[in-house]
């Protein structure tokens, strides 16, 4: 793994807190999984410890998501999933 660089595509929170879908090609080459890692912003305030579903299609659905982590003190998540697969993210703070 020596040659190994993970390629890096940042979302603007401006564009994240529209609710559009946000498309971002990335090519993962020969690896199948994707590590995704952000931080949980809205209306300019922090996350803080709450938690992060995720669903493997941008389909409007009332099913379980498919992947769930929770956000730390300073907002920041990361989980890995699936690379090649769209992704809609979900945030839920108390």
């Amino acid at each position: 793994m020596a040659n190994y660089k993970p390629i890096t595509k940042s979302i603007l929170a401006s564009a994240a807190d529209s609710g559009q879908v946000i498309i971002a090609k990335l090519s993962t080459t020969s690896w199948g999984l994707l590590l995704l890692r952000g931080t949980a912003v809205f209306s300019n305030t922090i996350l803080r410890s709450g938690a992060v579903a995720i669903w493997e299609s941008t389909n409007p659905t009332t099913a379980e998501p498919d992947l769930v982590t929770f956000t730390d003190a300073n907002a920041t998540y990361g989980i890995t999933t699936r690379a090649g697969v769209a992704l809609r993210l979900r945030f839920y703070s108390k």
